[in-house]
């Protein structure tokens, strides 16, 4: 539950951000961010921004990309401005670390990839854990412009301030972190690209982001990106930081619990108003029992103060079941274009001689709605809707296939 956190829905406007790495799939963890960003922002007015974090230049690609914008177009989780990529914002990232070294917050590392390996193994093999001992600080300023003179390569660290950091989560309370368990982290590469570190900090600065609601396995980044933001002298958002999804097992949800792809939901045959209310309802509640919530009261009810501090269960029966509510109230008009979508699957997958005209498929929508779960099962378990029966069950034929009128 929340222990504190400024609501800045108030005095100012709220902007908040999803920030996906087009690395693969759009995972069913990662819709769930951003529909909690987006519902925060719609319930206070506020503005939901999406910046695509495609910085890794191996794994990054258009089709990934694209998969992204599609996921969130289909859940109808629009950004209210431009889409942000990262990776036409490097000059803006490396501005910032020359602003740093200029001020002196941050310095020159000349230590080559081989030595700083070499004391990493030395400190496994002492028992000790390795934090680099900053011998390029306190490099002479001569020292130093000999080395540039001959063109030596370096990276650029932070100069990590003594003290503790503090900052009140909204999901966890109140988190302290001693700066001398941080080491004097990178900002810049040998190669001049920025770190991650670097970049999502100058990012959200720039993009004026006053909340950042995301996984909590980023806790661990946030104490450095608050001296980042010190040292840049950069307004501090505040930070919510949720659960994991977790399997049945109440294991970290992966491939092995079956699918996660938004994209495999919809293929399917979910519709996008069941995900968005089984994901909102995923570690978050509105302080009631029920299972059954639409868009409207999600955007109405949802605060930072409801999401849970443990990890929520993704139950895939619990899912079908909730598409079942949906789908018996939904009315042909408003999924024809999906169930066309199907019917030609299941033609050309030899399932049906032909596509039903849409009067058939209507029909049998209106029969068949209320005993389905998904858009799909229209043409499965429906399929004798459209097209004879190639057998009878031997023992139905003897009892109803007797009569004399037959």
């Amino acid at each position: 539950m929340i222990k504190s956190i400024e609501d800045k829905g108030v005095g100012g406007i709220v902007r908040v951000r999803f920030a996906p790495s087009p690395t693969g799939d759009l995972h069913v963890g990662g819709v769930r961010t951003a529909l909690f960003n987006y519902l925060y922002a719609r319930h206070t007015d506020g503005r939901f921004l999406l910046r695509i974090e495609d910085t890794d230049r191996e794994r990054s690609t258009p089709e990934a990309v694209q998969v992204i914008l599609d996921g969130l177009a289909w859940l109808g989780l629009d950004p209210d401005e431009e889409i942000v990529y990262q990776s036409r914002r490097m000059e803006l990232h490396r501005a910032a670390a020359l602003e740093l070294l200029e001020r002196g917050g941050a310095y020159r590392c000349f230590c080559a990839p081989e030595e700083l390996t070499g004391r990493r193994e030395e400190a496994r093999r002492q028992g000790r854990p390795y934090k680099y001992d900053r011998r390029c600080l306190h490099l002479p300023p001569e020292e130093v412009n000999s080395r540039l003179d001959e063109g030596r390569p370096y990276a650029v660290r932070l100069k990590v301030p003594e003290g503790e950091i503090r900052f009140q989560d909204g999901v966890h309370g109140e988190i302290r972190v001693s700066g001398e368990e941080i080491e004097d982290f990178v900002l810049l590469r040998r190669d001049g690209s920025p770190t991650y570190m670097l970049a999502v900090v100058v990012d959200d600065a720039d993009m004026g982001i006053t909340h950042i609601i995301r996984g909590d396995d980023h806790i661990s980044n946030t104490p450095k990106q608050i001296l980042l933001y010190r040292a840049l002298d950069r307004p501090q958002p505040e930070f919510a930081h949720v659960p994991l999804i977790l399997g049945t097992d109440k294991k970290r949800l992966s491939k092995r619990h079956g699918a996660t792809s938004i994209t495999h939901y919809r293929e399917a045959g979910y519709l996008p108003e069941t995900m968005i209310n089984c994901l909102g309802l995923l570690g978050w509640s509105p302080g009631d029992d029920r299972n059954v919530i639409n868009r409207q009261e999600l955007t109405q009810l949802f605060d930072i103060s409801g999401i849970q501090s443990s990890g929520a269960v993704f139950d895939e029966a619990k899912l079908q079941w909730l598409s079942g509510q949906y789908i018996s109230g939904t009315e042909y008009a408003s999924v024809s274009g999906e169930l066309g979508r199907f019917a030609e699957m299941a033609a050309s997958e030899g399932r049906l001689e032909a596509i039903p005209p849409p009067e058939q498929i209507e029909t049998a929508w209106n029969l068949m709605r209320s005993r389905i779960h998904l858009l799909s099962d229209l043409f499965d378990r429906g399929l004798y809707m459209f097209r004879d029966p190639d057998t009878y069950e031997p023992k139905g034929v003897r009892k109803y296939f007797s009569g004399e009128n037959i």
